[in-house]
């Protein structure tokens, strides 16, 4: 009965280890002082998407802007490049968010969270898999 149970959960969940999926962001961890900064406004289904593409390519929406870049992974490291955004005024998080995203230099996935690390790893963008 325990294996039917625990097979049966497993199956509703989606693992994903592959960056090229929607993402939603959460908010900034700062790994110094352990500290984890909620996206403002938090509350905003449109705000704060950012999509991998296969081809290599990336896009996404802020607090009020669209961005669009291009991304190389080489193992766990990740170059964010040609990293452009529309010029309406940004709210709450939104400049401190493309500013990280544009620092980015590695990256991790794990159950279903996507951790984009810039500053030296000593800080790091939190997603989950956008649903």
């Amino acid at each position: 009965m325990f294996l039917l149970i625990t097979g049966l959960s497993c199956e509703k969940e989606t693992l994903t280890s592959d960056v090229n999926h929607t993402w939603k962001f959460d908010g900034f961890v700062n790994l110094s002082n352990s500290s984890f900064e909620k996206a403002d406004p938090s509350d905003c289904e449109d705000c704060y998407v950012l999509t991998f593409l296969k081809s290599g390519k990336l896009t996404g929406r802020t607090t009020t802007n669209t961005i669009s870049g291009e991304f190389q992974i080489d193992g766990h490291d990740i170059e964010i490049t040609n990293l452009i955004k529309t010029e309406i005024i940004e709210l709450g998080s939104g400049e401190k968010y493309t500013e990280a995203i544009s620092l980015t230099n590695k990256y991790e996935i794990m159950n279903n969270t996507l951790k984009l690390y810039y500053n030296q790893n000593q800080n790091y963008l939190q997603f989950k898999l956008s649903k």
